[in-house]
Protein backbone atom coordinates (compact mmCIF):
# COMPACT_ATOMS: atom_id res chain seq x y z
CA UNK A 1 0.00 0.00 0.00
CA UNK A 2 3.07 2.19 0.90
CA UNK A 3 4.62 1.61 -2.33
CA UNK A 4 1.51 1.97 -4.73
CA UNK A 5 0.16 5.27 -2.97
CA UNK A 6 3.69 7.46 -2.73
CA UNK A 7 5.09 5.80 -6.12
CA UNK A 8 1.56 6.49 -7.89
CA UNK A 9 1.32 10.25 -6.63
CA UNK A 10 4.76 10.89 -7.26
CA UNK A 11 4.73 9.51 -10.79
CA UNK A 12 1.35 11.58 -11.81
CA UNK A 13 3.16 14.70 -10.11
CA UNK A 14 6.20 13.86 -12.08
CA UNK A 15 3.65 14.24 -15.71
CA UNK A 16 1.96 17.43 -14.66
CA UNK A 17 4.92 19.06 -13.82
CA UNK A 18 6.22 18.14 -17.46
CA UNK A 19 3.20 19.62 -18.95
CA UNK A 20 3.22 22.81 -16.88
CA UNK A 21 7.54 23.00 -17.27
CA UNK A 22 6.66 23.19 -21.42
CA UNK A 23 5.17 27.02 -20.43
CA UNK A 24 7.77 27.91 -17.88
CA UNK A 25 10.11 29.05 -20.61
CA UNK A 26 9.37 29.96 -24.03
CA UNK A 27 7.99 27.55 -26.44
CA UNK A 28 11.28 27.91 -28.94
CA UNK A 29 13.96 27.38 -25.94
CA UNK A 30 11.82 24.40 -24.98
CA UNK A 31 12.05 22.47 -28.60
CA UNK A 32 15.67 22.97 -28.15
CA UNK A 33 16.39 20.84 -24.97
CA UNK A 34 13.18 18.64 -25.16
CA UNK A 35 14.79 15.54 -26.20
CA UNK A 36 17.74 15.96 -23.64
CA UNK A 37 15.23 17.05 -20.73
CA UNK A 38 13.01 13.48 -21.26
CA UNK A 39 16.09 11.76 -21.73
CA UNK A 40 17.12 13.44 -18.56
CA UNK A 41 13.91 12.73 -16.84
CA UNK A 42 13.73 8.75 -17.98
CA UNK A 43 17.25 8.32 -16.55
CA UNK A 44 16.21 9.89 -13.17
CA UNK A 45 12.76 8.15 -13.29
CA UNK A 46 14.96 4.62 -13.77
CA UNK A 47 17.08 5.01 -11.04
CA UNK A 48 14.91 6.94 -8.57
CA UNK A 49 11.50 4.80 -8.87
CA UNK A 50 13.34 1.59 -7.49
CA UNK A 51 15.49 3.39 -5.39
CA UNK A 52 12.35 4.38 -3.29
CA UNK A 53 10.53 1.64 -3.33
CA UNK A 54 13.71 0.11 -1.49
CA UNK A 55 13.78 2.95 0.48
CA UNK A 56 9.78 2.55 1.63
CA UNK A 57 9.99 -1.44 1.92
CA UNK A 58 12.99 -1.26 4.72
CA UNK A 59 10.65 1.55 6.29
CA UNK A 60 7.50 -0.06 6.23
CA UNK A 61 8.93 -3.56 7.34
CA UNK A 62 8.38 -3.69 10.79
CA UNK A 63 5.02 -2.50 10.40
CA UNK A 64 4.27 -4.87 8.05
CA UNK A 65 5.17 -7.66 10.32
CA UNK A 66 3.92 -6.67 13.25
CA UNK A 67 0.39 -6.16 11.28
CA UNK A 68 0.65 -9.68 9.62
CA UNK A 69 1.82 -11.29 13.17
CA UNK A 70 -1.17 -9.92 15.01
CA UNK A 71 -3.85 -11.06 12.43
CA UNK A 72 -2.14 -14.55 12.80
CA UNK A 73 -2.71 -14.42 16.50
CA UNK A 74 0.94 -14.36 17.37
CA UNK A 75 3.08 -12.85 20.00
CA UNK A 76 4.76 -9.94 18.60
CA UNK A 77 7.49 -8.79 20.94
CA UNK A 78 7.05 -5.71 23.21
CA UNK A 79 10.53 -3.96 21.36
CA UNK A 80 9.01 -5.03 17.91
CA UNK A 81 5.63 -3.80 18.74
CA UNK A 82 6.70 -0.40 19.76
CA UNK A 83 9.11 0.00 16.62
CA UNK A 84 5.96 -0.80 14.39
CA UNK A 85 4.19 1.49 16.31
CA UNK A 86 6.76 4.25 15.45
CA UNK A 87 7.16 3.77 12.30
CA UNK A 88 3.24 3.45 11.31
CA UNK A 89 2.95 6.70 13.21
CA UNK A 90 6.79 8.07 11.09
CA UNK A 91 5.87 6.89 8.30
CA UNK A 92 4.33 9.55 5.85
CA UNK A 93 6.50 11.89 7.14
CA UNK A 94 9.59 9.73 6.41
CA UNK A 95 8.11 9.13 2.47
CA UNK A 96 7.47 12.55 2.34
CA UNK A 97 11.29 13.43 3.41
CA UNK A 98 12.64 11.06 1.10
CA UNK A 99 9.88 12.29 -1.64
CA UNK A 100 11.24 16.07 -1.08
CA UNK A 101 14.99 15.10 -1.69
CA UNK A 102 13.87 13.04 -5.15
CA UNK A 103 12.26 15.97 -5.94
CA UNK A 104 15.22 18.04 -5.37
CA UNK A 105 17.70 16.29 -7.76
CA UNK A 106 15.56 17.21 -10.83
CA UNK A 107 14.55 20.75 -9.40
CA UNK A 108 18.14 21.22 -10.18
CA UNK A 109 18.89 18.94 -13.18
CA UNK A 110 16.41 20.47 -15.44
CA UNK A 111 16.88 24.33 -15.68
CA UNK A 112 20.74 22.82 -15.85
CA UNK A 113 19.66 20.89 -19.03
CA UNK A 114 17.94 24.41 -19.84
CA UNK A 115 21.34 26.41 -19.15
CA UNK A 116 23.72 24.15 -21.12
CA UNK A 117 21.67 23.71 -24.15
CA UNK A 118 20.56 27.26 -24.30
CA UNK A 119 22.05 30.64 -23.64
CA UNK A 120 19.42 31.43 -21.27
CA UNK A 121 20.44 34.25 -18.38
CA UNK A 122 21.35 32.79 -15.02
CA UNK A 123 18.43 34.37 -13.50
CA UNK A 124 15.95 32.35 -15.60
CA UNK A 125 17.87 29.32 -14.68
CA UNK A 126 17.48 30.22 -11.64
CA UNK A 127 14.25 31.10 -11.20
CA UNK A 128 13.70 27.38 -13.59
CA UNK A 129 15.05 25.99 -9.70
CA UNK A 130 12.97 27.93 -7.88
CA UNK A 131 9.69 27.10 -10.35
CA UNK A 132 10.66 23.42 -10.04
CA UNK A 133 11.45 23.17 -6.32
CA UNK A 134 7.98 24.53 -5.26
CA UNK A 135 6.60 21.98 -7.65
CA UNK A 136 8.53 19.46 -5.83
CA UNK A 137 7.06 20.76 -2.13
CA UNK A 138 3.17 20.65 -3.97
CA UNK A 139 3.55 16.76 -5.20
CA UNK A 140 5.50 15.89 -1.88
CA UNK A 141 3.35 17.30 -0.11
CA UNK A 142 -0.11 15.44 -1.49
CA UNK A 143 1.72 12.12 -1.73
CA UNK A 144 1.80 12.72 2.61
CA UNK A 145 -1.14 13.39 2.67
CA UNK A 146 -2.89 10.69 0.77
CA UNK A 147 -0.40 8.08 2.56
CA UNK A 148 -1.04 9.54 5.58
CA UNK A 149 -4.99 9.16 5.44
CA UNK A 150 -4.59 5.40 4.01
CA UNK A 151 -2.25 4.75 7.47
CA UNK A 152 -5.00 6.32 9.27
CA UNK A 153 -7.61 3.80 7.80
CA UNK A 154 -6.21 0.68 7.41
CA UNK A 155 -3.03 0.57 9.52
CA UNK A 156 -3.03 2.79 13.03
CA UNK A 157 -6.39 1.23 14.45
CA UNK A 158 -4.52 -2.36 14.37
CA UNK A 159 -1.82 -0.84 16.20
CA UNK A 160 -3.79 1.90 18.06
CA UNK A 161 -6.73 0.22 19.10
CA UNK A 162 -6.68 1.89 22.36
CA UNK A 163 -5.57 5.20 21.02
CA UNK A 164 -3.26 7.19 23.02
CA UNK A 165 -1.06 7.66 19.91
CA UNK A 166 -0.28 10.68 21.28
CA UNK A 167 1.84 8.88 24.45
CA UNK A 168 3.66 7.48 21.81
CA UNK A 169 7.32 8.56 22.20
CA UNK A 170 9.66 8.91 19.33
CA UNK A 171 6.66 10.01 17.04
CA UNK A 172 6.54 13.66 14.68
CA UNK A 173 3.66 15.63 16.05
CA UNK A 174 1.87 18.15 13.37
CA UNK A 175 -0.56 20.41 14.71
CA UNK A 176 -3.69 21.33 13.37
CA UNK A 177 -2.49 24.86 12.72
CA UNK A 178 0.81 23.22 11.08
CA UNK A 179 -1.76 21.71 8.78
CA UNK A 180 -3.65 24.51 7.78
CA UNK A 181 -0.54 26.83 7.20
CA UNK A 182 0.85 23.90 5.23
CA UNK A 183 -2.35 23.59 3.17
CA UNK A 184 -1.98 27.33 2.80
CA UNK A 185 1.15 27.29 1.59
CA UNK A 186 0.19 24.39 -0.76
CA UNK A 187 -3.34 26.04 -2.45
CA UNK A 188 -2.39 29.63 -2.29
CA UNK A 189 0.78 30.90 -1.98
CA UNK A 190 2.96 28.40 -3.90
CA UNK A 191 1.12 28.87 -7.28
CA UNK A 192 1.24 32.88 -6.23
CA UNK A 193 4.36 33.01 -5.75
CA UNK A 194 5.31 30.15 -9.23
CA UNK A 195 2.98 32.83 -11.54
CA UNK A 196 5.42 35.51 -9.93
CA UNK A 197 8.18 33.52 -11.53
CA UNK A 198 7.36 32.94 -14.73
CA UNK A 199 5.86 36.77 -15.18
CA UNK A 200 9.07 37.81 -14.28
CA UNK A 201 11.10 35.10 -16.18
CA UNK A 202 8.94 35.92 -19.09
CA UNK A 203 9.21 39.79 -19.12
CA UNK A 204 12.78 39.69 -18.87
CA UNK A 205 12.93 37.63 -21.70
CA UNK A 206 10.64 40.03 -23.66
CA UNK A 207 13.00 42.92 -22.80
CA UNK A 208 15.99 41.06 -23.93
CA UNK A 209 15.34 39.24 -27.29
CA UNK A 210 11.52 37.67 -26.85
CA UNK A 211 8.67 38.72 -28.81
CA UNK A 212 6.69 40.48 -26.36
CA UNK A 213 3.35 38.86 -27.93
CA UNK A 214 5.16 35.12 -27.72
CA UNK A 215 6.03 36.34 -23.95
CA UNK A 216 1.92 37.10 -23.21
CA UNK A 217 0.92 33.89 -24.98
CA UNK A 218 3.59 31.65 -23.19
CA UNK A 219 2.06 33.43 -20.13
CA UNK A 220 -1.48 32.92 -20.58
CA UNK A 221 -1.43 29.75 -21.46
CA UNK A 222 1.00 28.71 -18.39
CA UNK A 223 -1.50 30.37 -16.36
CA UNK A 224 -4.60 28.55 -17.68
CA UNK A 225 -2.42 25.19 -17.07
CA UNK A 226 -1.76 26.26 -13.42
CA UNK A 227 -5.11 27.26 -12.64
CA UNK A 228 -6.63 24.08 -13.82
CA UNK A 229 -3.82 22.16 -11.97
CA UNK A 230 -4.13 23.84 -8.79
CA UNK A 231 -8.01 23.47 -8.85
CA UNK A 232 -7.78 19.96 -8.95
CA UNK A 233 -4.88 19.83 -7.03
CA UNK A 234 -6.50 22.24 -3.93
CA UNK A 235 -9.94 20.58 -4.14
CA UNK A 236 -8.32 17.18 -3.49
CA UNK A 237 -5.87 18.46 -1.03
CA UNK A 238 -8.87 20.15 0.75
CA UNK A 239 -10.85 16.90 0.94
CA UNK A 240 -8.41 14.59 1.98
CA UNK A 241 -7.42 17.42 4.45
CA UNK A 242 -11.33 17.71 5.58
CA UNK A 243 -11.59 13.97 6.05
CA UNK A 244 -8.61 13.70 8.39
CA UNK A 245 -9.71 16.76 10.39
CA UNK A 246 -13.21 15.94 10.35
CA UNK A 247 -13.74 12.10 10.27
CA UNK A 248 -11.99 12.01 14.39
CA UNK A 249 -14.08 15.15 15.16
CA UNK A 250 -17.16 13.86 14.09
CA UNK A 251 -16.77 10.15 15.87
CA UNK A 252 -15.71 12.13 19.07
CA UNK A 253 -18.88 14.12 18.57
CA UNK A 254 -21.17 11.18 18.58
CA UNK A 255 -19.31 9.22 21.44
CA UNK A 256 -19.60 12.68 23.77
CA UNK A 257 -23.27 12.53 23.20
CA UNK A 258 -23.27 8.81 23.77
CA UNK A 259 -21.66 9.77 27.06
CA UNK A 260 -24.17 12.49 27.57
CA UNK A 261 -27.23 10.07 27.44
CA UNK A 262 -25.31 7.58 29.94
CA UNK A 263 -24.03 5.25 27.55
CA UNK A 264 -20.50 4.94 28.95
CA UNK A 265 -19.66 1.59 26.29
CA UNK A 266 -18.40 3.04 23.46
CA UNK A 267 -14.98 4.12 23.09
CA UNK A 268 -13.88 7.27 20.26
CA UNK A 269 -11.33 5.69 17.34
CA UNK A 270 -8.38 7.87 17.64
CA UNK A 271 -5.86 7.75 14.89
CA UNK A 272 -3.79 11.13 15.25
CA UNK A 273 -1.16 12.30 17.62
CA UNK A 274 -2.74 15.94 16.97
CA UNK A 275 -5.15 17.96 19.57
CA UNK A 276 -8.17 16.29 17.97
CA UNK A 277 -6.27 12.45 18.77
CA UNK A 278 -5.26 14.52 22.75
CA UNK A 279 -9.22 15.11 22.39
CA UNK A 280 -10.10 11.54 21.79
CA UNK A 281 -7.92 10.21 24.59
CA UNK A 282 -9.23 12.29 27.29
CA UNK A 283 -12.85 11.79 26.11
CA UNK A 284 -12.21 7.89 26.48
CA UNK A 285 -10.43 8.34 29.49
CA UNK A 286 -13.65 10.04 30.63
CA UNK A 287 -16.23 7.23 29.37
CA UNK A 288 -14.33 4.69 31.16
CA UNK A 289 -13.90 6.79 34.32
CA UNK A 290 -17.49 7.53 34.28
CA UNK A 291 -18.55 3.85 33.38
CA UNK A 292 -15.90 2.95 36.64
CA UNK A 293 -17.93 5.34 38.93
CA UNK A 294 -21.16 3.79 37.89
CA UNK A 295 -20.14 0.23 38.61
CA UNK A 296 -19.55 1.41 41.95
CA UNK A 297 -22.40 3.25 42.22
CA UNK A 298 -23.87 0.08 41.42
CA UNK A 299 -21.60 -2.29 43.84
CA UNK A 300 -22.83 0.94 46.20
CA UNK A 301 -26.10 0.28 46.37
CA UNK A 302 -25.78 -3.31 46.71
CA UNK A 303 -24.46 -2.18 50.64
CA UNK A 304 -27.16 1.15 50.88
CA UNK A 305 -30.04 1.89 49.23
CA UNK A 306 -30.41 4.09 45.90
CA UNK A 307 -31.56 7.14 47.69
CA UNK A 308 -28.64 7.17 50.51
CA UNK A 309 -26.15 7.08 48.01
CA UNK A 310 -27.10 10.02 46.43
CA UNK A 311 -27.45 11.91 49.93
CA UNK A 312 -24.10 10.50 50.16
CA UNK A 313 -22.43 11.54 46.69
CA UNK A 314 -24.39 14.61 46.18
CA UNK A 315 -22.11 15.60 49.37
CA UNK A 316 -25.40 16.82 50.82
CA UNK A 317 -27.23 17.08 54.76
CA UNK A 318 -26.33 13.22 55.02
CA UNK A 319 -22.54 13.78 56.16
CA UNK A 320 -24.07 16.78 58.66
CA UNK A 321 -26.43 15.03 60.41
CA UNK A 322 -29.94 15.87 61.14
CA UNK A 323 -33.40 15.29 63.15
CA UNK A 324 -36.06 13.71 61.77
CA UNK A 325 -39.37 12.15 62.51
CA UNK A 326 -39.56 8.70 60.88
CA UNK A 327 -40.67 5.13 61.10
CA UNK A 328 -39.00 2.50 62.57
CA UNK A 329 -38.86 -1.30 61.26
CA UNK A 330 -36.97 -4.14 63.06
CA UNK A 331 -37.66 -7.55 61.61
CA UNK A 332 -36.49 -10.74 63.55
CA UNK A 333 -35.79 -14.33 62.74
CA UNK A 334 -36.88 -16.48 65.31
CA UNK A 335 -35.19 -19.50 65.70
CA UNK A 336 -32.52 -18.97 63.23
CA UNK A 337 -29.55 -20.07 65.61
CA UNK A 338 -31.74 -23.18 66.22
CA UNK A 339 -31.64 -24.09 62.85
CA UNK A 340 -28.28 -23.00 61.99
CA UNK A 341 -26.78 -25.60 64.49
CA UNK A 342 -28.65 -28.27 63.04
CA UNK A 343 -28.65 -27.72 59.33
CA UNK A 344 -25.65 -27.33 56.76
CA UNK A 345 -24.17 -23.55 56.39
CA UNK A 346 -24.41 -23.20 52.66
CA UNK A 347 -28.11 -24.13 52.86
CA UNK A 348 -28.33 -21.86 55.94
CA UNK A 349 -27.20 -19.04 54.11
CA UNK A 350 -29.87 -19.98 51.02
CA UNK A 351 -32.30 -19.62 53.67
CA UNK A 352 -31.32 -16.21 55.20
CA UNK A 353 -30.97 -14.83 51.95
CA UNK A 354 -33.59 -15.93 50.65
CA UNK A 355 -35.71 -14.33 53.12
CA UNK A 356 -33.73 -11.31 53.19
CA UNK A 357 -34.95 -10.76 49.66
CA UNK A 358 -38.73 -11.18 50.28
CA UNK A 359 -38.76 -9.12 53.36
CA UNK A 360 -36.40 -6.73 51.35
CA UNK A 361 -38.55 -6.18 48.46
CA UNK A 362 -41.41 -5.55 50.62
CA UNK A 363 -40.13 -2.76 52.46
CA UNK A 364 -38.58 -1.19 49.55
CA UNK A 365 -41.83 -1.77 47.56
CA UNK A 366 -43.63 0.63 50.22
CA UNK A 367 -40.99 3.55 50.33
CA UNK A 368 -38.74 2.01 53.05
CA UNK A 369 -34.59 2.11 53.50
CA UNK A 370 -33.00 -0.91 54.41
CA UNK A 371 -30.32 0.67 57.23
CA UNK A 372 -28.86 -2.65 57.91
CA UNK A 373 -28.85 -6.79 58.02
CA UNK A 374 -27.54 -7.48 61.37
CA UNK A 375 -27.51 -11.18 61.69
CA UNK A 376 -31.15 -12.43 61.09
CA UNK A 377 -32.45 -9.06 61.83
CA UNK A 378 -33.26 -6.35 59.56
CA UNK A 379 -33.21 -2.51 60.09
CA UNK A 380 -35.74 -0.60 58.05
CA UNK A 381 -36.58 3.73 57.75
CA UNK A 382 -39.44 5.18 56.54
CA UNK A 383 -39.49 8.89 55.94
CA UNK A 384 -35.02 9.36 55.23
CA UNK A 385 -32.95 10.53 53.59
CA UNK A 386 -36.48 11.28 51.82
CA UNK A 387 -39.17 12.95 53.28
CA UNK A 388 -42.32 11.10 52.93
CA UNK A 389 -45.28 12.61 54.77
CA UNK A 390 -47.20 9.07 55.09
CA UNK A 391 -44.18 7.32 55.92
CA UNK A 392 -46.05 5.71 59.47
CA UNK A 393 -48.48 4.34 56.49
CA UNK A 394 -45.90 2.80 54.26
CA UNK A 395 -43.96 1.30 57.50
CA UNK A 396 -47.17 -0.41 58.54
CA UNK A 397 -48.44 -1.45 54.91
CA UNK A 398 -44.41 -3.03 55.03
CA UNK A 399 -44.89 -5.44 57.49
CA UNK A 400 -47.78 -6.51 56.10
CA UNK A 401 -46.74 -7.30 53.02
CA UNK A 402 -43.66 -8.80 55.13
CA UNK A 403 -46.18 -11.14 56.47
CA UNK A 404 -48.00 -12.23 53.33
CA UNK A 405 -44.61 -12.97 52.25
CA UNK A 406 -43.55 -14.96 54.52
CA UNK A 407 -46.69 -17.06 54.30
CA UNK A 408 -45.82 -17.81 50.70
CA UNK A 409 -42.60 -18.65 51.35
CA UNK A 410 -43.36 -20.87 54.53
CA UNK A 411 -45.68 -23.00 51.36
CA UNK A 412 -42.51 -23.27 49.32
CA UNK A 413 -40.35 -24.40 52.31
CA UNK A 414 -42.74 -27.09 52.94
CA UNK A 415 -43.48 -28.47 49.62
CA UNK A 416 -39.66 -29.07 49.97
CA UNK A 417 -39.94 -30.64 53.21
CA UNK A 418 -38.11 -27.61 55.14
CA UNK A 419 -39.91 -26.20 58.31
CA UNK A 420 -41.08 -22.96 58.29
CA UNK A 421 -40.17 -19.32 59.36
CA UNK A 422 -41.26 -17.14 61.82
CA UNK A 423 -40.66 -13.23 62.44
CA UNK A 424 -41.37 -11.11 64.64
CA UNK A 425 -41.63 -7.15 63.77
CA UNK A 426 -41.72 -3.67 65.72
CA UNK A 427 -42.84 -0.12 64.38
CA UNK A 428 -42.37 2.86 66.37
CA UNK A 429 -42.43 6.35 65.27
CA UNK A 430 -40.91 9.31 66.75
CA UNK A 431 -37.76 11.59 66.33
CA UNK A 432 -34.43 10.28 65.07
CA UNK A 433 -31.00 11.81 64.29
CA UNK A 434 -30.19 10.43 61.10
CA UNK A 435 -27.05 10.76 59.32
CA UNK A 436 -23.67 8.91 58.59
CA UNK A 437 -21.66 7.74 61.59
CA UNK A 438 -18.40 5.65 61.88
CA UNK A 439 -14.65 6.51 61.07
CA UNK A 440 -12.58 6.81 58.58
CA UNK A 441 -12.04 2.77 57.65
CA UNK A 442 -15.81 2.47 57.49
CA UNK A 443 -19.34 4.66 57.64
CA UNK A 444 -22.41 4.14 57.31
CA UNK A 445 -26.08 6.06 56.43
CA UNK A 446 -27.96 5.42 60.60
CA UNK A 447 -30.63 6.33 62.51
CA UNK A 448 -29.25 7.26 66.12
CA UNK A 449 -31.47 7.99 69.45
CA UNK A 450 -34.22 6.67 71.63
CA UNK A 451 -36.60 5.93 68.03
CA UNK A 452 -34.18 3.23 67.14
CA UNK A 453 -33.75 2.06 70.89
CA UNK A 454 -37.81 1.34 71.23
CA UNK A 455 -38.07 0.03 68.15
CA UNK A 456 -35.87 -2.60 68.65
CA UNK A 457 -37.43 -3.32 72.21
CA UNK A 458 -40.77 -3.33 70.42
CA UNK A 459 -39.66 -5.78 67.99
CA UNK A 460 -38.71 -8.42 71.15
CA UNK A 461 -41.83 -7.90 73.04
CA UNK A 462 -43.60 -9.87 69.98
CA UNK A 463 -42.13 -13.42 71.81
CA UNK A 464 -43.94 -12.15 75.11
CA UNK A 465 -47.12 -11.63 73.02
CA UNK A 466 -46.76 -14.51 70.89
CA UNK A 467 -47.44 -12.03 67.95
CA UNK A 468 -45.57 -11.38 64.52
CA UNK A 469 -46.45 -8.02 64.36
CA UNK A 470 -46.59 -4.87 67.26
CA UNK A 471 -46.66 -1.22 66.65
CA UNK A 472 -46.13 1.15 69.17
CA UNK A 473 -49.22 4.06 70.02
CA UNK A 474 -46.99 6.77 68.18
CA UNK A 475 -47.25 4.91 64.92
CA UNK A 476 -50.72 4.35 65.56
CA UNK A 477 -52.03 7.82 65.93
CA UNK A 478 -49.85 8.69 63.12
CA UNK A 479 -51.37 6.81 60.59
CA UNK A 480 -53.41 8.29 57.68
CA UNK A 481 -55.05 4.93 56.26
CA UNK A 482 -57.11 3.20 59.24
CA UNK A 483 -55.99 -0.36 60.57
CA UNK A 484 -57.44 -2.83 62.26
CA UNK A 485 -55.38 -3.38 65.37
CA UNK A 486 -56.04 -5.36 68.92
CA UNK A 487 -56.66 -3.41 71.87
CA UNK A 488 -53.54 -1.45 73.20
CA UNK A 489 -51.15 -3.71 75.67
CA UNK A 490 -49.27 -1.73 78.28
CA UNK A 491 -45.94 -3.00 78.30
CA UNK A 492 -42.41 -1.97 79.70
CA UNK A 493 -39.12 -1.32 77.59
CA UNK A 494 -36.03 -2.44 79.01
CA UNK A 495 -34.15 0.64 79.85
CA UNK A 496 -37.50 2.41 80.22
CA UNK A 497 -39.12 3.97 83.46
CA UNK A 498 -42.40 4.90 81.43
CA UNK A 499 -44.97 1.88 80.23
CA UNK A 500 -45.76 1.98 76.08
CA UNK A 501 -48.95 1.32 74.73
CA UNK A 502 -48.53 -1.19 71.53
CA UNK A 503 -50.98 -2.75 69.19
CA UNK A 504 -50.94 -5.89 67.43
CA UNK A 505 -51.45 -5.62 63.78
CA UNK A 506 -54.18 -7.21 62.02
CA UNK A 507 -55.01 -5.65 59.36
Amino acid sequence: MVVCINVGANLVGFFLVQVLLHYAQPVDQWHGISLPGWKTSVWLLTLLVPTSVLVLLALASPVNQAILALKAGETVLPEDYDEARRRAVNLPFQAALMNLVAWVIPAVAFPLAFRFNTNLPTINTAVSMLYNFTNALMITLLAFVILEYACRRSVIPLLFPDGRIHDQPGTVRLTIKGRLMIMYGAICLIPMFQTALMINANASLAWARMNPWDALNNLGSFAVILFAFTAVYGFWLATLFSRNLAGPTREIMDVAEKIRSGNYDFQARVVTNDEIGFLGDRVNEMARGLAERERIREIFNLFTSPEIAREILSDSTAGMGETRVVTLLFSDLRGFTRMAEQLPPEQVVKSINRYFSEMSAAIIEHGGIILQYVGDEIEAVFGAPMDDPVHADKAVAAALEMRFRLAALNEERSLSGQEPLAHGIGVHTGKALAGLVGSKYKISYAMVGDTVNIASRIQEINKDLNSDILISEQTYRSLKVPREVSNPFTVSVKGKTNVLNVYQLIA
